[in-house]
């Protein structure tokens, strides 16, 4: 009897050994159901009407575009243009956005799913091409967007006119709200600040231009000063004089100005307030020392930390030049800070500019990797 029930007992266990077997095995082979779709993404089948999508295409800037803005991140900007798209079907759609400033620019491309009954905003920035920031006087060019559905191969498309500025044009914005893009005028690396640096080390004892790396026995105030007045020599012996050149076409002509780049004024021999300021800076940042643009109203000029830490610094006035001397600059300087309120006071410090990322314009005569270079650090 207990060989019976021992029996029974063994095939019992095994049958429900091999029943266990066979579920798990048809439970593990069997696919589990999808997750849900997110609610605009269940659509049911078929495309969405090209009839039920709506397009809308603004410039916001008047379709003016200032090269020396394009991809800094300025506070008071705007994109090229802005698109809106409203989807009103009960579908979601997927849209392929293209835009491009014919000649100017690369071309943008940027693929959305419109959810049903959704509306969805989109700015068109194109990367501007090298030529943008060679570019000497306003040019008129044409934006081209095009918005594409797969699904229906519906096609949007519209032309604008738009502006491409002078590299040399700044928008200040509202109450001087993009002025610390102001650094992007200081080329501490250009050819003609090289050649300017060079000639004012040979105007310091020992014809040395060491920056803020001090030497023994010097008092690191005055080594500062010697460079700075060596600088100011340089130019003033090549005979830079006062020219007004602040004159910008357009439809923001009192939030604009012309500002020339050191190569220019170094060229030319001649320069306003502003561009004469961010021609001596430039110098002073090649040699590793931190400027500073300091603008009060109606006028700019320049000046330099006296330490790398320091909170003293040494202001100038370069429109002394060309017959004025280094005293007078300085005596200058200080007259426009002692009349000038607190409150109307601006400094672009170029040091702290650089940390935000905003790197020195591409120059004219620049290879075309180094123009890509300066367009990517300001990304």
């Amino acid at each position: 009897m207990l060989a019976w029930v021992f029996l029974f007992t063994t095939l019992g266990l095994g049958g429900a050994l091999a029943w266990t077997w066979i579920f798990v095995t048809k439970l593990a082979l069997k696919p589990l159901p999808d997750p849900p779709l997110p609610a605009k993404m269940q659509v049911s089948s078929g495309p969405a009407s090209p009839l039920q999508m709506e397009y809308q295409l603004n410039m916001p800037g008047r379709g003016e575009i200032f090269p020396a803005l394009a991809a800094a991140h300025a506070a008071d900007y705007w994109p090229v243009a802005v698109l809106s798209i409203a989807n009103t079907s009960d579908k979601a759609v997927l849209q392929i956005i293209s835009s491009e400033v014919r000649g100017w620019s690369a071309e943008l491309r940027q693929t959305a799913v419109i959810g049903p009954h959704e509306v969805r905003t989109f700015s068109l920035d194109p990367e501007l091409l090298a030529k943008s920031y060679e570019n000497g006087e306003i040019h008129p060019a044409t934006l081209v967007v095009e918005v594409q559905d797969p699904a229906t191969g519906h096609t949007f498309a519209q032309q604008r006119p738009v502006f491409i500025h002078s590299a040399s044009d700044f928008f200040w914005g509202r109450k001087f709200a993009n002025a610390q893009l102001l650094a992007r005028w200081v080329t501490p690396h250009d050819e003609k600040v090289l050649q300017l640096v060079s000639r004012a080390e040979r105007l310091v004892p020992g014809g040395r231009m060491r920056g803020y790396n001090l030497v023994p026995g010097v008092d690191l105030t005055e080594q500062v000063r010697a460079q700075a007045a060596a600088i100011f020599t340089a130019m003033r012996r090549s005979g830079i004089s006062y020219v007004s050149s602040i004159y910008t076409f357009g439809n923001y002509p009192d939030e604009t100005q012309r500002i020339r780049l050191p190569r220019e004024t170094l060229e030319l021999s001649n320069a306003n307030c502003i561009d004469v300021s961010v021609a001596y800076a430039s110098a002073l940042e090649n040699l590793g020392m931190k400027p500073v643009i300091v603008i009060v109203p109606g006028h700019a000029f320049t000046g330099v930390r006296l330490g790398p830490n320091s909170q003293d610094f040494l202001y100038l006035d370069l429109t002394v030049l060309p017959r004025g001397t280094f005293a007078a600059a300085i005596a200058r300087a200080q007259a426009w800070l002692k009349k000038t309120p607190q409150n109307e006071i601006l400094t672009v410090d170029i040091g702290a500019a650089r940390a935000l990322g905003v790197y020195p314009m591409p120059i004219s005569g620049a290879s075309k990797q180094d123009v890509t270079a300066a367009q990517l650090w300001t990304r």
